[in-house]
């Protein structure tokens, strides 16, 4: 663990509880699975540059995602923290089209649901759709979509994100409690447009604030 990063945890350990922390200056270790949905899985692997350790997910016209399995009661404030980069965004994807469902970046929470999988929430680097945009996946409502960056404008810059998971599901699940977090997650993926899109991840945290 690298002197900045153990500053930093030990910074937001101070103003929160540190439920989930990983910079992948380990490897891919936390239980990490690339979960492929019959579907050419998209390539994940830990790269350096410098002191800097992260994650690349390189998919050309392939689709998964890499995720770990979680048990963690909900706080009374969840968030979420991660930084993130790409090169591009899918040309001609959509945030509503199924079949132009393309997104070189995604991070996403995943939760327990009594029947069927996991309601999620999925926070994309967006094609076309402003930030700040919110919809449900075009395939299924269980799994409810913010637009956290778009387009191309930021693209090969590292971004460091933040949100209020907890405010976040009940805007998305209104008047329902936000049950156990069961999974945590990144996705790249280019199969439905046939494009090559690449993402880089890493110091993704989940604190539950105090």
């Amino acid at each position: 663990m690298g002197v900045a990063w153990l500053w930093l945890a030990l910074s937001q350990a101070s103003a929160g509880v540190i439920l989930f922390a990983d910079n992948f200056s380990r490897g891919l270790t936390n239980g990490w699975q690339n979960v492929a949905f019959f579907k050419t899985p998209t390539d994940y692997q830990v790269c350096r540059d410098g002191t800097n350790f992260y994650l690349a997910g390189v998919a050309d016209k392939s689709c998964s995602a890499l995720s770990t399995k979680l048990s963690i009661a909900a706080p009374a404030k969840l968030t979420l923290r991660w930084r993130w980069r790409i090169d591009g965004v899918a040309v001609n994807g959509s945030e509503r089209e199924l079949s132009k469902f393309d997104h070189a970046a995604r991070v996403f929470v995943a939760f327990d649901t009594f029947i069927g999988p996991p309601r999620t929430l999925d926070y994309i680097w967006g094609n076309v759709e402003p930030v700040g945009t919110v919809l449900a996946h075009p395939k299924s409502s269980r799994a409810q979509i913010f637009v956290v960056e778009s387009g191309n404008a930021k693209a090969k810059q590292w971004l460091t994100e933040e949100r209020d998971v907890t405010a976040d599901w009940n805007r998305a699940f209104p008047g329902q409690p936000m049950p156990k977090i069961v999974g945590l997650g990144v996705m790249t993926d280019g199969d439905s447009l046939g494009q090559k899109l690449t993402g880089d991840y890493t110091d993704i945290e989940l604190i539950a604030d105090k």
